[in-house]
């Protein structure tokens, strides 16, 4: 007589951000037994955030920062859906879909990242471009430049946001600007009194000194309020009509004219969150406990910036979801063999390095700041060293 097979557990990822994908290189090489891995993920591609910025500049090919998942998880065993979630229900263990049949999970880690905030402001004018998803990024700026093509004012460009993610983009958008002989005029806005916030004095003194020698103009304290379709009426040449731009109000009430304004301010939920029925954090992100799970009594884990923790308020930073990696791999082994599970700890103080475009950058690391060509080459250097990790995914072209 033949006995049963065994019972197969359906262990589900989704989103291919950096946490989830450290399980993805973990199954690799360590499946676990009588347990099917599935990846979820709206684009077969994954970007490594780190390497956008330098990529943005032309330091990169833009197949230096992907990840091909098709590639990655062949010969695996890891079942890859290339397809949006839109929902979960924990009670029925399911994830949802808009024009395919949920995918049932047994274990489930949530990881599909955060939008820069304010959407209602500029989600519909089709010369703002978001910063996420960073898939997509680039094309969509190719898109946008597309439409400049043979005007002769010079471009026009407003970033708004001046965190990490923003002043990198500035920096580096300046330099591919300029290397392509491309004249502009580029504005950084943000609602805060200073650039950089949280960053030590110094390491914003740096970015400032290198902004204002870059003629980049920077405006504080103030908000973008709304932004509205225009055309610029003429160029400077006689019967040379420019391209359409758009008019960005801010909270001073100054009007700005734009031809291209790329939008990255903090992070907030995706707005698809409020499908997910899991309890969330004041502030829209799914709740968990140090140990990564969700508050709810279900087997469903939380990483990377979609992760709103009880007990302490995380800055929304790729550090952080990529040390989550190992203890995520870790607890859901631990839940599927019913041990307990272990908590992570956030390091207190991380090294951060912000790239100038120029083959230079800016480090702060426990209050010191510094700026040099060696400190772009350490983050080159650390950045390639990650990328390492998923040599076996990486794109290839021609």
């Amino acid at each position: 007589m033949n006995s049963p097979a065994p019972s197969t557990r359906e262990l589900v990822l989704v989103g291919a951000g950096h946490t989830n994908l450290h399980v993805v290189r973990e199954w690799r090489t360590r499946p676990l037994p009588g347990v099917q891995l599935t990846l979820i993920s709206p684009f077969g591609r994954a970007t490594y955030s780190g390497m956008l910025p330098g990529t943005l500049a032309g330091l990169y090919q833009p197949d230096e920062m992907q990840i091909d998942l098709q590639r990655l998880t062949a010969g695996t065993g890891i079942r890859l859906i290339v397809a949006e979630a839109t929902g979960l229900q924990p009670d029925a263990r399911l994830i949802t879909f808009a024009d395919r049949d949920p995918v049932r999970f047994d274990v489930c880690s949530v990881g599909i990242g955060s939008v820069p905030g304010q959407r209602e402001i500029w989600q519909s004018s089709s010369r703002v471009l978001s910063i996420k998803p960073m898939t997509t990024f680039l094309p969509r700026l190719d898109a946008i430049m597309a439409l400049h093509e043979g005007a002769v004012d010079p471009l026009r460009c407003i970033v708004v946001g001046s965190g990490a993610a923003g002043t990198e983009v500035t920096f580096c958008l300046d330099h591919w600007l300029h290397s392509r002989g491309i004249a502009h005029r580029l504005t950084l806005i943000d609602g805060h009194a200073e650039i950089l916030p949280g960053y030590v004095p110094a390491f914003v003194r740096t970015a400032r000194r290198l902004m204002s020698a870059r003629g980049v103009e920077v405006r504080l304290s103030q908000r973008v309020e709304a932004i509205s379709e225009t055309a610029r009426l003429q160029s400077t040449v006689p019967k040379t009509v420019a391209p359409p731009s758009v008019q960005v109000r801010l909270s001073e009430g100054t009007t700005l004219f734009a031809d291209l304004v790329i939008w990255a301010t903090s992070a907030t939920p995706p707005a698809v969150l409020d499908h997910f029925q899991l309890p969330k954090t004041d502030d829209g992100f799914l709740a968990v406990r140090a140990t990564l799970q969700t508050t709810a009594d279900a087997p469903v884990f939380v990483v990377g910036d979609t992760a709103g923790f009880v007990d302490q308020r995380l800055p929304k930073a790729g550090v952080y979801a990529v040390r989550e990696g190992p203890i995520l791999w870790q607890n859901l082994q631990n839940l599927l063999a019913g041990r307990p599970l272990v908590e992570y700890h956030p390091q207190r103080g991380f090294l951060s390095l912000l790239a100038t475009g120029d083959r230079q950058a800016i480090l702060q690391y426990k209050g010191w700041s510094l700026h040099g060509a060696w400190v772009w080459k350490l983050k080159d250097y650390i950045d390639r060293k990650f990328m390492r990790l998923f040599e076996a995914g990486r794109v290839r072209l021609g």
